[in-house]
């Protein structure tokens, strides 16, 4: 697992200063190599995925917690990293307002989507009590 941060940071490291080079004269492809690069890190980060979850759901169960809370945790972490994705993208290219545009509407989503949660402690807190 280390070794393939290591290669990705390496990959990133060179891409970068790939894009810098290339960016001089042609700029759209300089973007264009730091998306390309963007989104390979994002499918390798995602394919371990699996293993997360399968941690995460015994975990729950063990717990005895409604297992049904999993799904809204796990959107709203695909949906933190594709907002940041998405956010550092349009920094990139210099377009500030869309990326404050995207960051506002990715946490209002987020806030949705972590609404079954916070009802949940709600609920949990207030049987206690």
């Amino acid at each position: 697992m280390e070794a393939e941060l290591i290669r990705i940071a390496a990959i990133g490291l060179v891409a970068a200063i790939f894009a810098v080079v290339i960016s001089d004269k042609k700029p759209e492809q300089g973007m264009l190599l730091g998306v390309a690069f963007g989104v390979m890190a994002l499918m390798v980060a995602f394919s371990k995925a699996g293993a997360i979850i399968e941690v995460i759901e015994e975990t729950i169960n063990q717990s005895g917690i409604d297992a049904k809370l999993l799904v809204p945790v796990l959107k709203v972490t695909g949906m933190a990293y594709i907002t940041q994705f998405s956010v550092d993208v349009c920094r990139d290219v210099g377009q500030n307002a869309i990326a404050a545009k995207i960051e506002t509407v990715g946490k209002i989503m987020m806030l949705v989507v972590a609404l079954p949660i916070a009802t949940s402690l709600i609920k949990i807190i207030s049987t206690i009590i």
